[in-house]
Parts: C-alpha cells; structure tokens; sequence
C-alpha cells in the first residue's frame, strides 16, 4: 500500500503536467493570437454568396434576416430576408389558408439566388405567374450550397410545418454531395463532433491554424484536386468544341457537378429520392422534380445528358413529373443566362420560370 506521502507526489506530478499542458496551450494560443487575428476573422457572419450558418444538422440559413449587401456571384446589390423558419423572404402564416394551394421548394443556391432580388428569380416570378389563375404561395426552403440530405432534413425540420401540397425539388448535379461538401471529405467525426470542432475554431486562432493547415492539407494530398481546381480549364479550355477537353471538364470537377456522371453518387441519390418519396407518401404531398444543368451542357456543341437521363428514368419508374431544363436552355447558348457554371442571369431566370409555373399547374391540377 502506497504511503501518503508517495500519493501527494503522485498527485502533484498529475497536477504539474496538467498546469504545464494548459500554459503550453495558453502561449501557443496567444502567440497565434498575435499572428493571425487580424489575418484569419474569428468569425464571418454573413458571407454571400454563402450566407450560411452550420448546425450538428447541416448547412441553414440564418432567421429573420433582413440584410442588404453587394452579392459577390452577379455584384448586384440586393436585400436579402429571410422568416421565423430561415427560409427566404417574409414571413409565412403557418396555419395554410383556406382554398390554397402551397407549394414548398427545396434546392441549393440554384433556387435560392441570394444574389438577385426576389422579384427577378424564377421562384418568385413562377408564383407570380400561377397567381394569375390559382391561389397559391410559393414558399423558398433553399440554402447556399447544400445536396440532397441536407434539403430532405430542412424539409423534416421546418418545411413539414407549412402543410405543402406540393413540394418542388430543384435538383443540380452535385447534390449528391454530403451536407458539408468539402469539408465532410476530410471530417471523419459524427456531427456533434463536427459541431464542436466548429466551435473550436470559431474561438481557438491554434486549432484553427491545425485545422487549416493539417486537415486541408492531408485531404488534398489523398485526393490531389480541391473542389475548384476545374474552374482554370472551365475558363481557358476547348470543351465547347472539344468533346475529349469536355469529358477531361467533368472528371476534373468530380467534387463538384462531375458528381452527376457517377454512377456511385447516384445510388446515393436514389436512396435520398426513396426516402423522400415516402416523405411525401406519409404527408399527402405531390412531389416534383426539376433538373438544372450545368452550363457546359448548355454551351456546349455536344449533346451529353447522361446525369438528365438517371433522373428521368427514375422519375418515371416511380410517376413523379420531371422537367429537364437542359433542351430548354440550349436554344439559348449564346445569350446571357449563365452569371456562372450553374447560376442565372434575370434572363435565364426569365426562360426557366414559365416551364416551372407549367411543372406546377399541372401539379396543382393533379391534385384537384
């Protein structure tokens, strides 16, 4: 049996290696403190084209926003406003009128399009449209950068609260893609983990300066490309008329809209459509799909469709409306629709939008 005296050394080496931890960590954290607060914010409130807040849920808008900035995508200056439920534009009565048809749309920045003012994208002018023959509200559940999983979780989360009848789902070809995109591929962590490693960062300049340099770092040099090393070919290449750069295009951005030719994401995409389908079952709301392009497709002299084709044939397995934007965008390749690879201009919005108030009116006519 140890004696008192070896059990109060014992506890005083436990004490000293504790307090010289801490005063390790405390130095190391203040001298990066000196080094990098003015270089690395602690925290970026709103950030657009981002505009997002991450929860242990995934990626959401923030709540009861009313903002006005200058949007980095279209340099635009726009009022952005978000409700009670984080979804954009004013606020919602949540008990539904009577004699109304609601219809709730889910997407990532496509459907959102922070960086146009409401009136000119092709949700807000669709609602306008159908408003002329129906009572309905069309209601914006989008965020910034988000997939499948994430829009099916704000669906669960907030959206089932508005009793839609109908519920949109704007899909684009990297929706596959985890809740947290790029940072899920190097995040191995469960999502409260994750939740709390964001934490850390937000108040730690030292776990930051790891977290940017080790975990960033060992991910690129496992997968060799970042989510955004294609854009250089997308800007200086021959896809439009090379048929061999376009494919070496797609493969290049397989974290990002190159998702939508493999055959692997789309298992997962098939799993996420089953279950929301079951969504709709169990809640008595018609679900339909629009499938949005990206601009190479459009621009291109190819007619290469392949991620159009996966959805169709699954939405006509299962009889849920589809409406493919690509050959109705084509004619349209050399006008000015495109701000970027997947985000419109108020033209392209201008050309999408009767084809989605059709989308719905047939929806809402199925329904009656």
């Amino acid at each position: 049996m140890k004696s008192s005296g070896s059990l109060r050394r014992f506890f005083f080496a436990i004490a000293a290696v504790f307090l010289s931890v801490i005063l390790t960590l405390g130095i190391l954290e203040l001298s990066f403190w000196l080094a990098l607060h003015k270089k690395l914010p602690r925290e970026t409130v709103y950030f657009f084209p981002d505009g997002n807040i991450d929860t242990y849920r995934g990626r959401r808008l923030p709540k009861n926003l009313n903002w006005t900035h200058v949007a980095t995508i279209s340099g635009r200056e726009v009022n952005f406003r978000t409700n009670s439920l984080g979804f954009r534009g004013g606020e919602i009565q949540l008990k539904k009128p009577a004699g109304t048809t609601r219809i709730l749309m889910l997407g990532d920045s496509i459907v959102l399009s922070a960086f146009l003012p409401e009136e000119e994208i092709f949700a807000n002018l669709a609602e306008k449209m159908l408003a002329s023959r129906h009572k309905v509200e069309v209601i914006n559940a989008a965020v910034n950068d988000i997939g499948l999983r994430d829009e099916i979780e704000i669906l669960k989360e907030s959206g089932l609260q508005m009793k839609p009848d109908i519920v949109f789902l704007g899909f684009y070809e990297n929706d596959s893609r985890p809740p947290w995109g790029f940072q899920n591929e190097y995040y191995t962590l469960p999502p409260r983990l994750v939740m709390a490693s964001k934490v850390l960062e937000k108040y730690s300049y030292f776990y930051k300066w790891l977290w940017m340099r080790v975990l960033v770092t060992r991910f690129k040099s496992t997968r060799f490309i970042t989510r955004t090393d294609f854009v250089w070919d997308w800007k200086h290449g021959d896809w439009r008329t090379n048929q061999s750069s376009y494919q070496n295009l797609v493969k290049a951005a397989d974290l990002d809209f190159g998702a939508g030719w493999n055959d692997k994401a789309w298992d997962g995409i098939y799993s996420d459509l089953d279950q929301l389908r079951s969504i709709a079952a169990r809640n008595n709301f018609k679900l339909v799909i629009a499938i949005f392009p990206v601009a190479i497709q459009v621009q291109s002299e190819f007619g290469d469709d392949y991620p159009q084709q996966k959805m169709k044939a699954y939405c006509q397995k299962h009889n849920i409306p589809c409406l493919d934007l690509l050959p109705i965008l084509k004619p349209h390749k050399d006008e000015d629709i495109f701000i970027d690879l997947c985000h419109y201009t108020p033209l392209g919005n201008q050309i999408i939008a009767p084809h989605v108030a059709d989308l719905l009116e047939s929806a809402i006519k199925a329904g009656n």
